[in-house]
């Protein structure tokens, strides 16, 4: 069974990078999301259940901490990608991975597959 990687992204064109990385490695794509209402739509559905999801840090301007913690919740790992510095995002998103955008596809691929281990989630 291959993973499924939900992406919530608000901009477009890094949203469709992230998914043409997880895709080219072989995952199926969950999204992308825009926002935190349509992340959370996306969780409420059994069927979207992922195995792993890349959140943005920030999603129209606000705060993805919600989907954050709701991943927690279900105990779905998940990394974080901002043009933020890591230092501002650590209280709210604890010891997650943090990605800097644009993010290094082959980073992200690592990223992904130690989350999937660790949880594991097929690859």
């Amino acid at each position: 069974m291959t993973a499924r990687i939900l992406i919530v992204e608000d901009e477009f064109i890094i949203a469709d990078e992230i998914a043409s990385i997880v895709t080219d490695a072989g995952y199926c794509v969950i999204g992308p999301q825009g926002s935190v209402d349509q992340a959370e739509s996306a969780l409420a559905q059994p069927e979207n259940r992922p195995d792993f999801a890349v959140v943005d840090a920030n999603l129209r301007g606000g705060s993805s901490a919600r989907i954050a913690e709701r991943l927690r919740t279900l105990g779905v790992p998940f990394c974080v990608c901002t043009g933020y510095r890591f230092n501002d995002l650590k209280p709210t998103f604890g010891d997650v991975a943090l990605l800097q955008k644009p993010v290094d596809g082959r980073t992200l691929v690592a990223v992904i597959r130690t989350g999937l281990d660790g949880a594991g989630a097929a690859k």
